[in-house]
């Protein structure tokens, strides 16, 4: 009896056992079926909305940078980007995509069967995964900025024209500079961070840049000292091509005889190429020439006129001898043959040497107790200022203008020395040295060459360059003394000399 009911008991259990694990099997399956059902409806519709065409298989996400640089990775997506009109732009299509494409459109999937292959599955998993980070990328895609160093974010959809410019661009980067761009953006701000940062990274830099320099520059300044010495080799002796070896005497004004006897002192040109000519010791007297030695006018006075000094109006400056007696007194004689008194002195100075007109002033040497200085003069003769020779006192007794530029000239031996602001320099300016040259006779060419005399062992003329570093010597056929010279506007040489004899000859080739 307890048998069977043991029996009864089993057969029940296992009745029931199998009655339910038969149903929760058969549930089981028809709730998973659904949810695989609707998982795939789901999938698909997501990848309608976002891909309304599966042509193209393979696509690149594009991350912007504001630098210019691009970040391209491949995935196995279908992922489009669209312009502001709404029309697809393609990137890049790889041999794999379309042998992928082919494939896939062999096989159609319909979503009311199951799933043929395992592959595809896989497949169609990945592809909703990638739609679902594209998503989340295209709406901000991180860029950096160099200025601030903070990441920022770019809209796909409002920048796809930028997009495409940037992968333009970095296709035709080189190779070296795409590994470089590729660097994670905050690496890169990091980097740019401690370079502007960094002194000692700025130093060395510095250095190189220096060590890398020299050479050129080495280089430069040798060129440059190679072409100084060619040019004070070869300058020499062009600088003597420009002269003659001798004077061509083109006419001689004879003003000496057996009763009278004057020297010729000053000699000044006028813009219109007349010649003013100052005669003293027996004669006292001004003469007007024109280029071809003819007198024009000649004023008799009661003083020596000495040195002398055209105006641009062609009137001239003239300077008493300074002996015993004598004032220091500025003359002024018109073409017409009027003379008058321009300017008395003697407040000032004792006696009065060089004279010369620049830039509408007058600059005049004065002498008193043995000290030299130089009076700077008004045109109505009234004194602006007094420059004296510092840090020594010199004896000047000429004065001339070159280039713009007035130098006093020292009247023992041959020394150009400077004005200046508000002194006269002691310090010779000259580079050459003329030997037995009376100072007195120098005068500036056309070229601004100085010309000065020699009178021993023979005269001579001295031509001087304008850096007054060469010079050149051309020998006379006379045998006086040179007391003064001036170049005409035709570049004829004037020459006065102790004997009244007045020259004219040629000096250039």
């Amino acid at each position: 009896m307890r048998i069977a009911q043991f029996k009864d008991k089993v057969e029940k259990i296992v009745t029931r056992k199998a009655a339910t694990s038969s149903a929760s099997v058969h549930d089981d399956n028809e709730t998973e079926t659904k949810r695989r059902y609707n998982l795939r409806n789901r999938k698909l519709q997501d990848e309608k909305d976002h891909c309304p065409s599966n042509t193209n298989k393979n696509r690149r996400i594009i991350w912007l940078h504001n630098d210019g640089p691009t970040k391209v990775s491949k995935l196995k997506t279908n992922t489009l980007r669209r312009s502001k009109t709404g029309a697809t732009k393609r990137t890049f299509l790889t041999e794999q995509a379309d042998e992928k494409k082919s494939s896939h459109k062999k096989q159609k999937w319909n979503p009311g069967k199951r799933i043929p292959t395992k592959s595809l599955k896989r497949k169609i998993q990945s592809s909703m995964n990638t739609i679902s980070n594209s998503r989340k990328k295209a709406k901000t895609l991180p860029t950096f900025n160099k200025k601030s160093g903070i990441s920022t974010s770019v809209n796909m959809k409002k920048a796809p024209s930028l997009a495409m410019k940037e992968t333009k661009s970095s296709s035709t980067l080189a190779p070296a500079i795409k590994g470089r761009v590729r660097a994670s953006p905050n690496i890169k701000g990091k980097q740019e961070g401690s370079r502007k940062t960094n002194p000692s990274s700025q130093k060395k830099r510095k250095a190189a840049r220096v060590k890398r320099s020299t050479p050129e520059k080495k280089l430069q300044i040798r060129t440059q000292r190679s072409k100084k010495e060619r040019c004070r080799k070869e300058l020499p002796g062009m600088f003597a091509k420009m002269f003659l070896k001798k004077l061509d005497l083109v006419s001689c004004i004879k003003g000496m005889d057996e009763n009278n006897y004057s020297q010729i002192p000053g000699i000044s040109v006028t813009h219109d190429n007349l010649v003013w000519v100052n005669h003293l010791q027996n004669k006292k007297e001004v003469k007007l020439y024109n280029s071809a030695g003819e007198l024009l006018r000649s004023f008799d006075l009661d003083y020596y006129p000495v040195f002398n000094s055209c105006m641009p109006n062609g009137d001239l400056l003239v300077t008493r001898i300074h002996t015993v007696g004598a004032k220091p007194i500025v003359e002024l004689f018109s073409r017409e043959g009027k003379t008058r008194m321009l300017a008395d002195l003697s407040t000032h100075t004792e006696k009065l040497s060089g004279i010369i007109y620049q830039d509408e002033r007058i600059y005049v040497i004065g002498h008193s107790c043995y000290k030299s200085s130089i009076l700077k003069l008004d045109m109505n003769g009234e004194v602006e200022k007094v420059f004296e020779p510092k840090p020594e006192c010199i004896t000047i007794e000429h004065i001339i203008s070159q280039n713009g530029q007035i130098f006093a000239l020292k009247n023992d031996i041959f020394s150009m020395h400077l004005l200046g602001s508000d002194k006269i320099s002691s310090e010779a300016i000259n580079k050459v040295v003329v030997d037995k040259s009376y100072s007195a006779s120098a005068s500036v060419d056309n070229f601004g060459n100085i010309i000065i005399g020699v009178h021993s062992p023979g005269p001579k003329i001295v031509i001087i360059d304008p850096r007054l570093e060469r010079k050149h010597e051309i020998r006379c056929d006379f045998s006086e003394r040179i007391r003064s010279t001036a170049v005409d506007k035709q570049n004829h040489l004037w020459i006065g000399t102790d004997d009244g004899h007045l020259y004219i000859a040629k000096y250039l080739k």
